[in-house]
């Protein structure tokens, strides 16, 4: 291993040495023997080259392990373990496979299945939405899916990108994934992934209201949606609806881009990094309308998607509709490794305008519509929706 990873992911290779010491030792006192003592490593040191104590274990392994582990899964185990002693919810370690798809998703571009992904209260993930003459709908694959295995990957608890990055892969390539659907016992499906360019956003008119849905936080995000303000604008709309439900958020940049869309000045988000001072991201100037504006959210709206529902809050800028949303006010920042993968954690929380927390609190929404997301598919009986126009249409 590259000895400048290995100094990364060192602490967590002590804490299974000194545990793996625990149990050799119960075996050779089984047998009588004494604890071997470990070469070239001082006995009553208060501290240890982390770089040398590293390549020394894996050294071990290579050499005296009965089934020895490849390098790679080697360091994953101990980015993993190094990571996992953070106790952030959020920290994660991508393979350059993985890091690569991340970096393709931010960019709104991927190879994929063709189903939109939300985690359930479980930390399960399943399927929100299923696009039309995907590898998903033609395997039938219904929303509300369970998700509970990829592979031979299977976990309590998921963080949402890495489930994708999973799911996610070259054109032509198969996955197979676990589903539990209501009423059914788990059943494996074999997909095909194919080039899945869904839409970011969905658009629609109201009457002299225009309705556009926003999926996710990327490069592209704050274009698209001025641009479909703008259709509206043609069309003689007189107010606009943005649907933030499902989002899980995205990228930081792209919420500043969002609210800027909508305010002429003042800050947009504040961050709270350690041992820094106060970071304020100020909007960028470049307001498009001034017209009235209404917010869906709801439990899954999270990270991105509440930073843009706080600040167009702070500001009376738009009426909030929905249910409380997710709470995670935390950023978290992905940083390259020297494998050609990254890691992810939490660097940062951050506040809204007026300096409102987030994380673990949500942003309640100013009018309160209880609803089963899985009917924002229906139009007749989404009712949040019915809400945000009748609200909106108050104001024209």
């Amino acid at each position: 291993m590259n000895r400048t990873l290995k100094a990364l992911v060192a602490s967590s290779v002590v804490l299974v040495l000194i545990v793996g010491t625990f149990f050799v030792g119960a075996y050779y006192n089984e047998l009588g023997g004494p604890l071997p003592a470990l070469p070239g490593l001082a006995s009553n040191s208060g501290g240890t080259d982390l770089g040398r104590l590293v390549d020394q274990v894996d050294n071990l392994i290579a050499r005296n392990a009965l089934v020895p582990s490849s390098e790679s899964s080697r360091v994953i185990g101990a980015v993993d373990g190094l990571l996992s002693s953070l106790d952030d919810t959020y920290a994660v370690y991508y393979t350059p496979t993985e890091y690569s798809d991340l970096q393709a998703t931010q960019k709104g571009e991927f190879y994929g299945v063709g189903v939109a992904v939300s985690l359930n209260a479980s930390g399960q993930p399943y399927a929100s939405r299923v696009f039309a003459d995907s590898p998903a709908s033609k395997a039938g694959l219904k929303v509300g899916d369970v998700f509970t295995a990829v592979g031979t990957v299977r976990k309590a608890k998921w963080d949402l990108e890495q489930f994708v990055s999973l799911v996610r892969g070259p054109v032509g390539t198969k996955v197979t994934v676990e589903i539990t659907r209501k009423g059914k016992a788990p059943f494996t499906v074999v997909l095909t992934r194919a080039m899945i360019t869904p839409p970011n956003t969905t658009t629609k008119m109201y009457g002299d209201v225009g309705y556009v849905r926003l999926m996710t936080f990327n490069e592209r995000s704050a274009d698209e949606l001025a641009t479909a303000i703008k259709g509206f604008d043609a069309k003689g709309a007189k107010g606009y609806v943005l649907d933030l439900r499902e989002n899980p958020g995205g990228l930081l940049s792209s919420a500043v881009d969002v609210v800027s869309l909508f305010v002429d000045e003042g800050v947009a988000v504040r961050v709270d990094e350690r041992g820094k001072p106060e970071q304020v991201d100020s909007v960028t100037g470049g307001r498009i309308t001034t017209k009235p504006l209404v917010l869906l959210v709801d439990g899954n709206s999270a990270s991105a998607s509440e930073i843009v529902t706080g600040a167009l809050k702070d500001y009376a800028r738009a009426t909030i509709v929905g249910q409380l949303t997710y709470g995670k006010g935390s950023v978290q920042s992905v940083q390259p490794v020297l494998n050609g993968g990254a890691v992810k954690m939490t660097i940062a929380h951050y506040l809204t305008p007026l300096r409102k927390v987030i994380n673990g609190v949500g942003v309640t929404p100013d009018v309160v519509v209880k609803m089963d997301p899985l009917l924002q598919l229906d139009e007749k009986k989404d009712t949040q929706l019915a809400k945000a126009l009748e609200v909106l249409r108050a104001k024209l």
